[in-house]
């Protein structure tokens, strides 16, 4: 063994490299905030296991895909959530399944499980199908959209129509689409770094504040009203607040895990739409191949189940999977280490923030040949759900309990709205900012109509 800073390390492995770049005081948080995307992409060039350092903090950065694997898998139960990141989010989304540490994880995954069988896809694809059509029969040929606030506002009421069912929420969809938005912004980089930010007496805190207990008032309202009905409404808060066994989700539970899938589902879900938009607005040919797949597959209310339509869309897939590899929302996972341990050919001490992300994960060309380029046919006659090293919505234990949710969103609604409309490109540059989610910043997209198929 080693001897580190007064802690024993094992023997194998060598101490991670620095990143260049950084100063005496502020570390790496110049470039970070000033091109976080151009920073993590060097890194794999320099090690599997690259230090960054904030402050005098040092963290680390998983460059290579078997020690993402590594860290994801856990096998030896060396990480666990924790850090600055997850204590910032936990005061926000309280302690559900994408915060809480993995010692409360697999209890809270067993009780919410139900809601996310296989057998439920159909009717939430038929809740989601709704709002869809309802939100573009709005759209007008020559209108312009400002993308990512116009799918935000598309993601409400498809997330709210899959998890209640129990009633409408006209009057109460532009407060919360608001308190999204607010929650999305407050969501910086430097606050993720800096949480005590989050707690000055400023106005954009208050007003952050506000929506906040907008929020957990309107989940709190909802979980009572549930508790009290006792029926399955055939949505998600129906399975969260009711369980046949003697140990169920408690209430505070319930609005914590329906709090991270609100806020997921809304954020996570338009930035997917918006990046998938913009890509098919790139590319003519393959938006009139995915508008024709879309024109001629049956519809779900036709009396078809999600799972055959999905089948019958295999290009559509292709775009949304590429699109969250390229573009993936959740570009970062930070990780703890609760004990000291070797990763890839590093190693790295207890107590240490270990960062994993997908964006240098999917743009890794041992893993994704040509990773710059746009392809959705990479994916024909692929599950990418079980590719290695495509991580949007994680791996292993800690893999998004809603992934297979999220992504028939995505495919569902891509299909119905290219159906009917063609959304060419806006004049203005369209760029990936990095906040909680990797946003297209600048994107509009002008809409024509297609004719009728």
């Amino acid at each position: 063994m080693t001897i580190t800073q007064g802690r024993e390390l094992p023997e194998r492995g060598d101490e991670p490299p620095v990143a260049p770049g950084h100063s005496p005081l502020l570390g790496h948080l110049k470039p970070l905030l000033a091109d976080p995307l151009g920073l993590l992409a060097a890194l794999p060039h320099i090690g599997d296991v690259v230090e960054l350092r904030f402050g005098r903090t040092p963290t680390y950065v998983v460059c290579s895909p078997e020690a993402a694997q590594q860290v994801l898998r856990n096998a030896d139960h060396a990480f666990d959530k924790g850090g600055t990141f997850y204590e910032n989010m936990r005061s926000i989304v309280g302690n559900g399944m994408a915060t809480c540490p993995l010692s409360q994880h697999k209890r809270l995954r067993l009780l919410a499980q139900p809601a996310f069988r296989s057998d439920r896809m159909t009717g939430y694809a038929r809740a989601i199908q709704k709002p869809v059509h309802a939100f573009t029969a709005a759209w007008c040929p020559g209108q312009t959209l400002d993308v990512l606030p116009e799918m935000r506002s598309l993601a409400t009421r498809s997330t709210l129509a899959t998890m209640f069912c129990r009633r409408e929420f006209d009057r109460e969809i532009a407060g919360l689409r608001q308190a999204v938005t607010d929650f999305v912004n407050h969501q910086t980089i430097l606050r993720m770094i800096v949480p005590g930010l989050n707690r000055l007496p400023t106005a954009h805190n208050r007003r952050y504040r506000t929506s906040e207990a907008r929020l957990l008032r309107f989940l709190d309202e909802e979980i009572a009203a549930y508790r009290k009905d006792h029926q399955d409404h055939g949505d998600l808060m129906s399975m969260f607040t009711t369980s046949l066994d003697s140990d169920r989700l408690s209430d505070r539970e319930v609005r914590d895990t329906a709090m991270t899938v609100l806020l997921g589902g809304v954020t996570a879900t338009a930035v997917g739409h918006a990046w998938a938009l913009h890509q098919l607005s790139q590319d003519a040919a393959l938006d009139n191949e995915v508008a024709k797949e879309a024109q001629a597959v049956a519809l779900l209310d036709e009396g078809h189940p999600a799972d055959e339509v999905m089948a019958q869309l295999p290009l559509i897939r292709g775009v949304v999977a590429e699109v969250l590899r390229r573009r993936a929302p959740s570009w970062i996972f930070p990780r703890v280490t609760v004990k000291d341990v070797v990763v890839g050919s590093r190693r790295i001490p207890a107590g240490a923030q270990v960062l994993l992300s997908p964006y240098v994960l999917h743009h890794h060309p041992g893993l994704f040949p040509a990773p710059e380029n746009f392809d959705p046919h990479r994916w024909q006659g692929r599950d990418p759900h079980r590719a290695p090293g495509w991580l949007p919505f994680g791996a292993g234990a800690s893999k998004c309990i809603g992934y297979e949710l999220a992504f028939m969103d995505l495919t569902f609604s891509l299909a119905w709205i290219t159906r009917s409309w063609r959304l060419e490109p806006g004049p203005h540059p369209v760029r990936p900012r990095p906040r909680l989610h990797l946003e297209p910043h600048g994107l509009t997209l002008r809409l024509t109509e297609r004719s009728p198929h």
